[in-house]
């Protein structure tokens, strides 16, 4: 999409200005060309537009060939200018050829725009390294190619051996892209969540189909999964019941204990009081011998002196 300029103006190279500014210029500053829009028109840059515009007309005499109804070069749809636009039939398609970055957001604001004035399909054709995976675009390796023979480098998918849409390792010809994209055998399409490309519609059957697969096997798996977690479920509730039990088991035995040590308790006070009254016994018996021993001594005594009384009657006798 290009901004005209009505006025003629003169404005050197940006790039070779940018150069100068950090002193790694490439030469001398060539003339300055005059020019009608915004393009720069040292030799270099003319060169480069000039490849885009034959990029762009090389495009619009494919399409063409390849069945469109109706191709232009530098069309306006509904106010929007647009690079390229092609009929055939009733579906409607633009082409943008940039030469430089690509910004996301604003393609895809103006991807809305030109959908919503009707058109089916947006392509950009950008350089081989500014191609953006998230838009419907092609990286082209060379915009000057010899003969003609444009090559794209980048946007292209491929089945692989698991069946899922993949980036192609080689390079497709910009010509057979273009036919097929015309006719309705190449469409564009996310192979993943980041990803986007070009892909036949065998390629894309094939994608959807491993696609299906993969999400019959995880469907198999989820379910497999819900059954394995439904009987993890039961087993945790068996074991939440096992457990309360035991919980209610060792209450009942902690009660029992408590009432047992309540009984060992009173069995204690009453063994310490056994104690104290054998004690006393064993003191009450003590004393009640040494008295015993006592009385014996004085009885013995007294036998003794009776005796010696006795004796001495006799004896005076």
């Amino acid at each position: 999409m290009r901004t005209k300029r009505l006025s003629e103006t003169q404005v050197a190279c940006g790039r070779r200005a940018l150069l100068d500014e950090l002193g790694i210029s490439e030469g001398s500053r060539r003339a300055v060309a005059e020019r009608t829009d915004y393009r720069c028109g040292c030799p270099d840059c003319v060169a480069r537009q000039w490849n885009t515009q034959r990029l762009e007309h090389w495009i619009c005499g494919r399409l063409t060939a390849a069945g469109a109804d109706e191709a232009q070069v530098d069309a306006l749809i509904d106010d929007i200018p647009v690079d390229i636009y092609w009929r055939r039939g009733d579906r409607r398609c633009v082409v943008e050829v940039r030469s430089g970055p690509l910004d996301i957001t604003a393609a895809r604001a103006h991807r809305k725009r030109l959908q919503a004035a009707g058109i089916d399909d947006v392509l950009w054709v950008c350089p081989q390294g500014y191609w953006v995976p998230l838009v419907p675009s092609v990286g082209i390796a060379d915009f000057a190619p010899a003969a003609a023979d444009y090559r794209i480098d980048q946007g292209m998918l491929a089945s692989g051996d698991t069946g899922f849409a993949a980036p192609t390792a080689g390079s497709t010809e910009l010509r057979e892209f273009l036919a097929g994209w015309a006719s309705g055998e190449i469409h564009w399409g996310y192979a993943d969540l980041t990803t986007g490309g070009w892909a036949d519609v065998g390629t894309w059957e094939r994608h959807t189909a491993a696609q299906a697969a993969m999400i019959e096997h995880q469907r198999t798996q989820l379910r497999d999964q819900r059954v394995q977690l439904a009987v993890s479920r039961q087993r945790v509730r068996d074991k939440q019941r096992l457990v309360g039990r035991l919980h209610n088991r060792i209450e009942r035995a902690g009660v029992n204990a408590d009432a047992e040590a309540i009984t060992m308790a009173g069995l204690r006070s009453e063994l310490v009081a056994q104690r104290r009254v054998a004690a006393s016994l064993r003191a009450s018996i003590g004393r009640m011998d040494r008295t015993l021993n006592q009385w014996q001594w004085l009885t013995c005594c007294a036998m003794l002196l009776v005796l010696t009384v006795m004796a001495g009657a006799m004896v005076t006798r």
